[in-house]
C-alpha cells in the first residue's frame, strides 16, 4: 500500500475518531436547543464576507503569481476549484487541483503554477504563525507547550525557506541555466527553473510591501465572519475568540483528514471556545454552522466553475502537464 493510501486512510480514521469522542460526550437537548436560537441576519452577512475572503486569497494568489491583473478571474476560478477539491477529495488534494486548474485556465506552464501555488502557501504558514503568535500570548499559559512549540517550529522554518530563496533565486538561476542535464533530467530542469521564475516575480519589492499586509487582512477579514456567527448564537464574545477559534481550525486542517474537515472543525471549535466558557454542546453546534456556511459557499462556486469554464481533471490534462 502506497504512502498516498495510508495518508488517506489515516486522515479518514483521525477525523472519524475524533468525530465520535465529540459525539459520545455531547449533551444533545443543550446542542438542539442552540441550533434552534440562532438568528440569520449575522449568517447571511457572514456568507458575504466569506466570498470577498475567497476573491482576497485569489488576488494574493495572483500578486504572487507576478501576472497581470487582468488575470484575476482566473485565479478566482482555480481557488475555488482547489476549495472544492478540499472538500470533496481527503489528504487536502484541492492544492493539487487548484494548480492544475490555473495551468488549464491560464496556459501558465504546470512548473510556474505549482511555485506560485507553494508561495502563495507558504505565506498563508507565515500569516497564520504571525496571528498564532498573538493567540499564543493571549492564552499562553492555558495551551500545550508541545503544541505551541510545534506551531512557532513551522512558522520559522517557513519564513526561513521563503527568505532563503528570495535571497539566492538569482544564484539558483544561473547555475540551473548552465547545467545540462541527460534526456531524462530535461523535464525536471525545466520545472525547477519555471518555480525560479516564479520567485524572482515574487523579489518585486511592491508585491513585498503588499501581499503580507493583504494577507492578514484577509485572515482579520475570516475572523471578522466567524465573529458575526458568534453573535448570531447570542454570544456576547470578543473578537480575540474568534480569532482563536481560528486560529485553532487553522492547525487542525494541518493535520490528516477526511474530506472537509469533518471532525477536526468540531475539537477546534471545541477546545478554543472553552477557553471562553462556552459550552461543549454549543460550540459543536457553532462548529456545523460554520462547517456548513463554508460548504454552501465552495460547493456552489466551485460547481459554477466546473460546470461553466469547462475544467475537468481528465487525462489530456494529465498529458498537458506531462508535455510542459
Amino acid at each position: 500500500m502506497n504512502s498516498k493510501r495510508w495518508l488517506i486512510i489515516s486522515g479518514t480514521l483521525i477525523s472519524l475518531i475524533l468525530l465520535l469522542i465529540v459525539l459520545t460526550r455531547l449533551d444533545w437537548p443543550s446542542f438542539f436547543t442552540a441550533l434552534t436560537s440562532i438568528q440569520w441576519p449575522p449568517i447571511l452577512f457572514a456568507a458575504l464576507l466569506m466570498i470577498v475572503a475567497i476573491a482576497l486569497r485569489a488576488l494574493r494568489w495572483n500578486l504572487v503569481a507576478g501576472l497581470s491583473l487582468t488575470q484575476f478571474k482566473r485565479f478566482w476560478q482555480a481557488v475555488n476549484i482547489g476549495y472544492l477539491g478540499n472538500l470533496i477529495y481527503p489528504a487536502r488534494a484541492g492544492e493539487i487541483l487548484k494548480m492544475l486548474a490555473l495551468h488549464h485556465f491560464t496556459g501558465l506552464v504546470f512548473g510556474r503554477a505549482a511555485a506560485s501555488a507553494v508561495i502563495d502557501r507558504m505565506i498563508d504558514l507565515i500569516s497564520a504563525g504571525l496571528l498564532t503568535m498573538v493567540i499564543l500570548w493571549i492564552h499562553g499559559d492555558k495551551i500545550n507547550s508541545a503544541v505551541a512549540h510545534s506551531v512557532i517550529t513551522i512558522f520559522i522554518i517557513s519564513l526561513i525557506i521563503l527568505i532563503s530563496l528570495i535571497l539566492t533565486v538569482n544564484f539558483l538561476q544561473t547555475r540551473a541555466q548552465q547545467w545540462t542535464p541527460p534526456p531524462r533530467w530535461q523535464r525536471w530542469q525545466q520545472w525547477y527553473l519555471h518555480t525560479l521564475e516564479a520567485i524572482q516575480a515574487f523579489r518585486q519589492v511592491h508585491n513585498l510591501l503588499f501581499i503580507l499586509p493583504l494577507s492578514l487582512f484577509t485572515f482579520m477579514l475570516d475572523y471578522y465572519y466567524m465573529w458575526l456567527l458568534m453573535g448570531a448564537f447570542n454570544w456576547s464574545l470578543p473578537y480575540a475568540a474568534a480569532m482563536t477559534t481560528g486560529v485553532f481550525i487553522v492547525i487542525g486542517i494541518s493535520l490528516p483528514s477526511a474530506p472537509g474537515y469533518i471532525g477536526i472543525y468540531q475539537v477546534a471549535c471545541v477546545l478554543a471556545l472553552a477557553l471562553y466558557g462556552i459550552p461543549e454542546a454549543q460550540a459543536v453546534a457553532y462548529s456545523i454552522v460554520l462547517q456548513l456556511l463554508g460548504f454552501g459557499i465552495i460547493g456552489v462556486q466551485g460547481m459554477l466553475v466546473m460546470l461553466y469554464c469547462g475544467f475537468s481533471l481528465s487525462r489530456q490534462n494529465t498529458k498537458s502537464i506531462a508535455n510542459d
